[in-house]
């Protein structure tokens, strides 16, 4: 079903022209390379950010893909960054992608996507900007098979691997061609490790009223903070895009990791029994001290703190009542924000809601 336009639409629909203009741009231009001065040679991250389509622009995967190629730097990955790629550049950056994995120092790898995706046949393709679709087989043969970087992923051995596809948005072709099938299909992650998606499989995700995708916007403060698992990181990501959404986005993972990965290496330590007992302690008297709120809030600091906590299934249980029952007054009480100039109006840290209804903090 087409949605109706909405402000973020037509802020889009002015920046028309400057995406087109980053599209026609040599690739040289288009894109940029981030190498950190202290990488650690066992890591490795891949990031293509895609906003500059002709037919349906997109305001932030860029801004997205920037976002976190900087801070995969910080955490001493080697990065490649490809921003607004063309089918040859993003098949070229992945066959040298994998051709590096396969380098015996390389131990995690990372790649991540932000840009248009969609699912023909239980296959998921990623748009290059310069891919012209107007049929499902055009769609196939011009776009980017996902299938094309597992097969490189697959041999590769003793490595750790993770994906991560902000690739949900509606309408990837424009009017020109619209798929049967929303959003991505979901696949299994091969053993080793991770993919994680943006939406639940078969639904489309925010571009974010903001200078980030709600998604990213939120990978980036979680895989920021360290000493946190990916895995426990990704939670408190589907918890807070779940809330700012009211419910419509939901992310999603799956997963066959065999250890626990850090995105800041000098995090992954093992705690002490007098550390692990201190932690069940905070755990158990959190709890104690929320169990009989009707706070929103409460149970979502406690989720944030404890997201593989003793009682995080309560918690979740609970905070979907509490959120279901306050959402009509949520709506109400904050102001939705329509274009840029209502958006700068904002004293920072205003709660609002952008264009597509989701909550936002202005930061």
């Amino acid at each position: 079903m087409d949605n109706p336009p909405t402000g973020r639409t037509r802020r889009m629909t002015t920046r028309r022209g400057f995406l087109q203009a980053l599209a026609a741009m040599p690739p040289a231009l288009a894109m940029r390379k981030a190498w950190t001065a202290d990488a650690d040679p066992s890591r490795l991250a891949l990031v293509i950010g895609n906003s500059a389509y002709r037919d349906a622009p997109l305001a932030n995967p860029g801004n997205d893909a920037s976002a976190m190629a900087g801070l995969f730097g910080q955490a001493g990955f080697t990065v490649d960054a490809r921003l607004n790629a063309t089918r040859n550049d993003m098949l070229a950056a992945i066959e040298r992608f994998g051709s590096a994995i396969r380098r015996p120092e390389i131990k995690l790898a990372v790649f991540y996507y932000a840009g248009h995706g969609v699912q023909l046949d239980w296959r998921n393709y990623l748009l290059p900007v310069d891919a012209e679709v107007t049929s499902a087989d055009q769609a196939r043969q011009r776009c980017v098979d996902l299938n094309q970087l597992l097969l490189q992923l697959g041999s590769a051995r003793d490595k750790t691997f993770i994906i991560i596809l902000d690739a949900c948005r509606n309408n990837p072709f424009g009017e020109v061609y619209k798929p049967e099938q929303k959003g991505l299909s979901q696949f299994d992650a091969p053993v080793g490790s991770l993919i994680a998606y943006a939406t639940s499989p078969g639904n489309v995700a925010s571009d974010g009223g903001g200078k980030n995708g709600l998604y990213t916007e939120n990978l980036v403060r979680e895989f920021s903070q360290r000493g946190t698992r990916i895995e426990d990181a990704l939670k408190r990501v589907r918890l807070n895009v779940r809330l700012a959404s009211r419910g419509t986005q939901v992310p999603w993972e799956t997963t066959s990791l065999e250890g626990d990965v850090f995105i800041f290496k000098d995090a992954a330590k093992k705690l002490s029994e007098e550390e692990l007992e201190k932690e069940l302690e905070a755990d158990i008297a959190e709890w104690g001290r929320i169990k009989s709120s009707k706070n929103v809030e409460d149970w979502v600091g406690y989720l944030r703190m404890f997201p593989n906590g003793r009682f995080a299934e309560i918690a979740q249980t609970r905070l979907a009542r509490l959120t279901t029952a306050a959402a009509p007054v949520a709506a109400a009480s904050v102001p939705t924000i329509r274009n840029e100039a209502e958006y700068d109006a904002l004293p920072k840290g205003t709660t609002y809601l952008d264009p597509d209804g989701n909550l936002r903090r202005k930061s």
